[in-house]
């Protein structure tokens, strides 16, 4: 009788149980759902390090598995808040963090190296002498960083020497107009090859300056081991 009272149950909806005063026994909590909304709490450690990327990938692993056993198991399985919540917050929390590395990555300056802009490079206009803060960093041997754009050329990839110029309007570099001092030439050293990109980008690398650089030369040259 009790087995033909459970399978007669079994085929009743949640909405006709609560209208006809039936109620459920106990529900478990789904233990996936628990775990996810645990992993989500440790997703801001991604600040910190990116090794812990995987916290919020098991938090929205863990949570819809956990929400699907849930909702295919109603009357067995509760926990659909912990489901939810550890889906979203490892989600919106592995965003924010993923953006923060990015803009840290890109924007940050590295230890080490001090930060110039190719304004910073111009001579004196009275004396026509080069700034004396960009002789001093060559004289000790100090690396710069600096954002710019790569000229283009033949080769788009695995490139060892370019040109950095200051704004996209660089484009003939045989006009009288062009400032040399608005250009740099790079080289790469070690291992490090780039491709070409048509965004700004930034290079990090030891300065040498020539001060007594000749029209059709640049007087300023970088050896490059960063490039972002």
């Amino acid at each position: 009788m009790s087995q033909e009272f459970d399978q007669s149950l079994s085929t009743v909806s949640k909405e006709e149980i609560g209208s006809t005063g039936i109620t459920v026994g106990y529900r478990a909590i789904s233990v996936l759902a628990v775990v996810a909304f645990i992993f989500s709490l440790f997703t801001p450690l991604m600040f910190l390090s990116n090794w812990f990327v995987i916290c919020p990938l098991l938090g929205a692993v863990c949570g819809l598995f956990g929400l699907y056993r849930i909702l295919s198991c109603p009357f067995d399985y509760t926990g659909r808040n912990f489901a939810l919540a550890g889906i979203i917050c490892s989600l919106v929390l592995a965003l924010g963090a993923a953006g923060w590395g990015i803009r840290n990555y890109y924007f940050s300056i590295p230890y080490g190296y001090t930060a110039v802009d190719f304004l910073d490079l111009r001579p004196d206009p009275k004396t026509n002498k080069l700034p004396e803060h960009i002789l001093d960093i060559a004289k000790e041997h100090r690396k710069v960083y600096l954002r710019g754009f790569m000229y283009p050329g033949r080769q788009l990839a695995g490139i060892e020497n370019f040109m950095l110029v200051r704004t996209v309007a660089h484009c003939k570099f045989c006009s009288p107009e062009q400032n040399p001092f608005d250009m740099i030439s790079v080289h790469c050293v070690g291992d490090l090859k780039v491709p070409y990109r048509t965004r700004a980008v930034h290079i990090g690398g030891e300065l040498y300056v020539n001060p007594k650089f000749r029209y059709g030369e640049l007087p300023y040259h970088i050896e490059a081991d960063i490039f972002r």
